[in-house]
């Protein structure tokens, strides 16, 4: 037996889902981080099952502009360079503290796996500063 109710009822439901989607569609889409060999993240947007979009993210720093840097040689790109690292202050500091001279100072080596690197323009096989 179907009262007056079921007809209300069933337009109500149609009336909030389609609510509900229209609202969703304005939602922004949910973001999953994925982490990849080599220090790299893909941050992918999800929307259900579907892969809808992919954008890689590098960790670190970004490229300086290299425009005008390489004094008119051409191309000037940006590259990634290993950097020098100082040498160790605590040793010549040492080595003064115990009235030796500085040329006599023991030269201190110190091995890491830390090989930090910086950004330089380069041309053809010349470096210049960014």
């Amino acid at each position: 037996m179907r009262t007056a109710a079921t007809p209300l009822l069933a337009a109500a439901v149609v009336f909030f889902s389609a609510l509900l989607l229209a609202s969703a569609s304005r939602l922004p889409p949910r973001r999953r981080l994925l982490p990849l060999v080599g220090g790299e993240v893909v941050a992918v947007v999800v929307a259900g099952e579907e892969q809808e979009e992919e954008e890689k993210v590098r960790l670190g720093s970004s490229p300086p502009s290299c425009y005008s840097k390489c004094y008119g040689c051409s191309p000037c790109v940006a590259v990634q360079v290993p950097t020098l690292s100082a040498p160790s202050v605590p040793a010549a500091a040492a080595a003064r503290g115990r009235g030796r001279r500085d040329d006599a100072a023991p030269l201190v080596a110190t091995f890491t796996n830390y090989k930090p690197l910086g950004w330089k323009c380069q041309c053809r096989d010349r470096l210049f500063d960014p």
